[in-house]
């Protein structure tokens, strides 16, 4: 499934903070205490959070196996450090000392991914949740718009009250050259040599204008959420999130839940259309599959939700996000996923992750 130009992509670390909204995948999946759930890890945010909800096992998949490494190493911090120690370590606050907390709960890493820090220990030192290529290149938009718009953006976070920031966002902020710019930036050529990401536009066919389509979704949520407690705004705009837009797994009562329920936890580094296909039959109740539609043709889309189908037990959920596909479910299978549309509805103007749009329901058997 991975040709040669997308073998870096899939085993660089590409996401180290992640940007979807935990509160709108617990709704859709709606977890119960004998629930399994697969996932799909990227930054580790998301089986983590899964494990808010009382469950019997979460099973975190992904193709780059870093982006597991990156998942040991926080679930192994959280498990071993105390809260302060284990937010300054990933980079939350300062810390001079992260090598020597490291070292600490080391030992408790699975061998390769002891060896995969020690050699990448740099990234340990800066602060593991700004590292990955996104948020990279977060911080570097963050830099450009700290120069080009400054005062409005130290304004922006300064808002605490929607109205306000509706007001402040009508009249200030969407400019006609911030408008244009999403034009200028946001177009399928230019995003794939920045992101380097071969799921950015993949599939989008000619319906869509990213341009048009990622200022509507950025302007619709600062218009429902404000900028200050949204972590993707956040990385955007600043390039670093703030203790108060925090998600769950970086606060002291996330944190607390979630550690009673690790050893709920694995993870496993394989396609997870074959990681399904070799799964047991009526296995999984929950399916977190993020946006992994972005990153396949239809007929591997179609091959996926055959696995899902197969492998789901009766009355399992479902959440898949998609960004710029818009793969529909086959027809030979699309009555099975009875997709919930004033869920889904829901989810969508919930999400502070405004980028995407989702397929949520439950599948019959």
């Amino acid at each position: 499934m991975i040709d040669r130009s997308n073998r870096r992509f899939f085993s660089r670390l590409s996401y180290s903070f992640g940007n979807e909204d935990p509160d709108v995948e617990r709704k859709a999946l709606s977890i119960k205490p004998q629930d399994r759930a697969l996932c799909i890890t990227a930054s580790g945010d998301r089986p983590l959070h899964l494990l808010l909800d009382d469950c019997a096992e979460v099973v975190s998949v992904d193709l780059n196996e870093t982006q597991n490494h990156l998942l040991a190493l926080k679930a192994k911090a959280m498990e071993h450090l105390d809260f302060e120690q284990y937010i300054s370590f990933l980079g939350g606050a300062e810390d001079q000392q992260r090598l020597t907390k490291f070292q600490h709960f080391s030992s408790h890493l699975e061998e390769k991914e002891r060896v995969f820090w020690t050699e990448n220990s740099e990234l340990i030192v800066k602060g593991i949740l700004y590292q990955g290529a996104v948020e990279k290149i977060c911080s570097r938009i963050a830099s450009v718009l700290r120069v080009i718009r400054r005062k409005k953006v130290k304004r922006l976070f300064e808002i605490e009250n929607i109205e306000e920031q509706r007001e402040f966002v009508q009249n200030q902020w969407n400019s006609f050259f911030w408008r244009k710019s999403f034009d200028w930036l946001f177009n399928g050529p230019f995003m794939r040599l920045v992101l380097k990401d071969p799921g950015v536009f993949a599939h989008l066919g000619g319906k869509v204008s990213p341009g048009k389509y990622l200022f509507q979704r950025f302007s619709n949520s600062l218009n429902t959420t404000l900028a200050s407690e949204n972590p993707l705004l956040s990385l955007v705009l600043r390039g670093h999130v703030q203790p108060k837009a925090f998600p769950p797994y970086l606060t002291k009562e996330g944190v607390a839940t979630i550690k009673l329920q690790l050893h709920k936890l694995t993870w496993q580094t394989e396609n997870v259309i074959t990681f399904l296909e070799k799964s047991p039959s009526a296995h999984f109740d929950c399916f977190s599959l993020s946006d992994i539609a972005s990153y396949m043709d239809v007929s591997n889309f179609e091959r996926l939700v055959s696995a899902i189908h197969r492998t789901a037990k009766h009355g399992a959920r479902f959440s898949i996000r998609q960004f710029m596909s818009d793969h529909p479910f086959p027809a030979s299978l699309e009555k099975y996923f009875v997709r919930n549309p004033s869920l889904e509805a829901a989810l969508e103007a919930e999400e502070q992750c405004f980028v995407y749009r989702f397929m949520a329901g439950v599948i019959t058997k």
